[in-house]
């Protein structure tokens, strides 16, 4: 089973993993809910797809607009 961490944003490998077996407890995935898992989980054949932001592409993000949103509490 491949493991790709992967950038959302860029698309570029953030990590590869090459494992025996997948369980999301071993890759601690179990904490999230099912919405977040349906967000960034993508599953395809052989291998799963972690959908992440690198850290280019976070430090390039202007978290100001998420920061000062009135809506968020």
């Amino acid at each position: 089973m491949n493991v790709i961490y992967r950038c959302d944003k860029c698309q570029k490998i953030i990590e590869h993993l090459e494992l025996g077996d997948f369980s999301q407890e071993s890759l601690g995935l179990n904490i999230l809910t099912d919405q977040e898992k349906e967000d960034i989980i993508k599953m395809e054949n052989d291998t799963v797809y972690i959908n992440l932001t690198c850290d280019d592409c976070a430090e390039d993000y202007d978290w100001s607009s998420v920061i000062h949103n009135d809506q968020i509490h």
